[in-house]
């Protein structure tokens, strides 16, 4: 779909619905990074795509630069959470938890996020007019919107054949990864812009995050083994036991810990430390397991934008050579409040994230 050229259709169509408002590519980077990640669980490739669509036109119009870094790691991070998310099927793997009710998990938080992050948009520029201007050309009749938007219903058949084909029983998360490329691929030829060389590209894409992902799990057990033969996994759930503290303290605890280490360590190397040390925890404290994973996974999210070694400050930074490391290390501090706030609803509201699994699966 990105070495196809839809991503311009699904931002042209988000513009036409946001229409002449204040800070409109802002509202055009949250919402085309939902339905971006609604297809794609690349957060990085999203964030990249966006910065180097969106950005260049913020910039001529006069945008507050540090908010609209901010605004377009944000959108783009939003492919950790909104399902089919690559980090929330590799967690579940790793996990050994049922990958469909964690990715459907991801519907309610992922919406809370969009909503959040609007408010807050919203709410910036209400009080400073001049972050952002008022942007956009004539308004647009609701036919033509409407008519945008069935251009790309296409594009449906993607989705329903990945979390479609799971939410039925049709498929396997691994096999619905497979209906995903084969449907892709139809999407191409609907919209006549199939060319092997796109799927060249793609395959050879493909092969490069296949072998990472299988490194990775394969060393997450190794590392697992090594724990349990060490002793140091036993040590941990004793001390954890013997804490007279409420269960909530400990999950607070653990999840304030890979807050930390997202400071230093990228996604991928937080979940190989962390997983296999919190699996037997989360067992031994009764956690739900899908609300566990889910904050875990909205942590990894924030882990990709909290410096120094944000992945997506640096994807960012790819794209938008311009921006200095300084401003998008202050970009993304209210976001990163943002986000803790949010999990924080997730706690108090665990709902959020497991009555979706819960009415479709239990």
């Amino acid at each position: 779909l990105y070495r196809g050229g839809l991503i311009d259709m699904i931002i042209q169509v988000m513009d036409k619905w946001v229409g002449r408002v204040r800070a409109r590519l802002l509202y055009v980077s949250v919402g085309s990074g939902a339905i971006m990640s609604a297809l794609s669980g690349a957060g990085i490739a999203d964030t990249a795509l966006l910065g180097s669509t969106l950005y260049p036109e913020m910039e001529r119009r006069g945008y507050d630069k540090k908010l609209s870094y901010g605004t377009i790691m944000e959108a783009g991070l939003l492919a950790t959470i909104i399902p089919p998310s690559g980090l929330a099927v590799l967690v579940g793997s790793m996990a050994e938890i049922s990958i469909g009710k964690l990715l459907l998990a991801g519907v309610g938080p992922g919406i809370l996020m969009v909503v959040v992050y609007v408010l807050y948009i919203n709410a910036r520029v209400l009080l400073n007019p001049k972050l952002a201007p008022i942007s956009g050309g004539a308004t647009v009749p609701l036919t033509e919107k409407l008519l945008s938007t069935f251009k790309l219903t296409p594009l449906a058949i993607v989705i329903f054949m990945v979390m479609g084909f799971i939410i039925l029983g049709i498929t396997t998360p691994s096999e619905a990864a497979a209906t995903g490329a084969l449907s892709s691929a139809v999407v191409l030829v609907i919209y006549r812009r199939f060319k092997l060389s796109i799927i060249r590209d793609a395959l050879r894409d493909a092969l490069r995050l296949a072998g990472m992902i299988f490194l990775i799990i394969s060393a997450s057990a190794g590392m697992s083994q090594m724990l349990a033969l060490s002793g140091a996994t036993r040590e941990f759930i004793s001390m954890l036991a013997t804490l007279s503290v409420a269960p909530i303290l400990i999950m607070v605890a653990m999840q304030f810990s890979v807050f930390l280490l997202g400071l230093f360590m990228d996604q991928v190397s937080i979940m190989m430390v962390s997983i296999p040390i919190f699996i037997p925890v989360v067992d031994l404290m009764g956690f739900d397991p899908i609300l566990f994973w889910m904050l875990f996974l909205v942590n990894m999210s924030i882990g990709g934008i909290t410096p120094p070694f944000g992945l997506i400050l640096f994807a960012l930074k790819s794209a938008v050579p311009s921006a200095k490391i300084s401003d998008l290390y202050k970009a993304a501090m209210p976001y990163v409040i943002l986000d803790l706030m949010i999990m924080g609803i997730i706690m108090m509201f665990p709902k959020i994230a497991t009555g979706l699994p819960t009415l479709l699966f239990d």
